[in-house]
């Protein structure tokens, strides 16, 4: 149990520079060569850091962004070490080729986010690992849920969606399983917001933030000639825990660049949204990551897009969300109690925390069945 502490954009338990001592020795060891300052290659200063793993077997190019430059490369190390985790540290199935109905499950196994066009069943075989329920006990989770990349040499049907949504990192055990369960909220949230109009959408109006941070942003984008849209995505379901998207265009390049943050501090969730935005259109300017749609660098967007007027105030969003003064285990027990309110299914951990690390920092992934992704983290905003 440890005390949180706020820092412009998040809350840790620890200093980031005391994150970054601790975690650079570890560096080697999970193949990363270089942290890349990648910051002046836009005109908006936002810091963006870009981690280098060269034999990953998933995305060898994974970014970080933040307040400061320091938050940036914490953020990009350890996005790079958390893939890292579920490329090699995923446990060895305990059960091998069986069928959900042949176990004692909690939850629907097709509750679980499938691939497009997936045909799982509670009958079709799976190979399992143990996971920890953060409401108490244990069961088991499909490995394929958890790991990425393939590996092993038994053949098994591509059913469930392997991604990185509830993997998360942090200073301790509980922090990383904030930081995961936070991104599962926001996901729901942001699947629901995919599906309503941009018309019908509550649109924040940016002149009224007053958080001196996100103030900052907001004036670091408009400075460059930028244009930028928050949404409210916040669901009640998820009160008081707010989620927000953010829309940037430039006329530099002809696409749309989307970020979302979800966190019980509006000022942090904001942050996040912001800093998210300004980060995937580093990305494609730097034009490193494997993932990339070469079709954004076809589209060709000459103006910004048609304003929503606001009819959100920021005084309108900051009552009731104060999580302050909490420590990163009460914090977790809130979300565990919106999660399972939420859903009927407490979430589920599986600790990929190497034991030569644990004191330094953890590695997870949550399972939360029945809350809804989009695969690629798509944010349309339609003109």
């Amino acid at each position: 149990m440890a005390r949180l502490m706020t820092f412009p954009g998040t809350r840790r338990t620890r200093d980031p520079l005391d994150t970054l001592a601790r975690i650079r020795p570890h560096l080697g060891e999970y193949g990363i060569t270089r942290l890349a300052d990648v910051t002046d290659l836009d005109v908006i200063g936002i810091p963006v850091v870009m981690s280098v793993r060269p034999l990953a077997l998933t995305l060898s190019v994974s970014q970080g962004k933040g307040a400061t430059l320091t938050h940036a490369r914490v953020s990009a190390a350890m996005e790079a070490i958390e893939l890292w985790h579920v490329e090699h540290a995923v446990p060895k199935a305990e059960l091998e080729g069986v069928a959900a109905a042949e176990l004692d499950l909690p939850y629907a196994v097709t509750a679980l986010k499938q691939v497009d066009g997936g045909l799982l069943t509670d009958r079709t075989r799976l190979d399992w690992i143990t996971a920890e329920i953060l409401a108490g006990g244990e069961t088991l989770v499909p490995r394929d849920a958890v790991q990425l990349g393939r590996s092993g040499t038994a053949w098994r049907g591509h059913h469930l969606s392997s991604s990185s949504n509830g993997l998360a990192s942090g200073n301790t055990l509980a922090e990383a399983t904030v930081h995961a369960l936070y991104e599962q909220i926001e996901r729901d949230s942001t699947a629901a917001l995919a599906l309503q109009p941009v018309g019908e959408r509550d649109i924040l109006d940016l002149d009224s933030v007053t958080d001196p941070h996100c103030a900052d942003l907001i004036r670091l984008i408009r400075s460059a000639g930028g244009w930028l849209e928050v949404a409210d995505a916040s669901l009640e379901q998820w009160r008081p825990v707010k989620c927000f998207t953010a829309s940037l265009w430039m006329p530099d390049m002809g696409t749309m660049f989307g970020g979302a943050g979800a966190h019980a501090s509006p000022e942090i969730a904001l942050s996040r949204a912001i800093t998210e935005a300004a980060q995937s259109r580093l990305t494609f300017i730097a034009g490193t990551r494997d993932d990339l749609n070469p079709r954004g660098y076809l589209e060709e967007v000459v103006r910004a897009p048609d304003p929503v007027p606001p009819v959100t105030a920021w005084s309108d969003l900051t009552g009731g969300s104060d999580f302050a003064d909490l420590t990163d285990d009460e914090e977790l027990d809130r979300l565990v109690r919106l999660v399972t309110a939420a859903t009927g299914i407490a979430p589920m951990r599986v600790d990929l925390t190497r034991p030569e690390a644990a004191e330094d920092f953890a590695v997870v992934k949550t399972l939360c069945p029945g809350l809804a992704f989009l695969a690629r983290h798509d944010l349309p905003r339609p003109e």
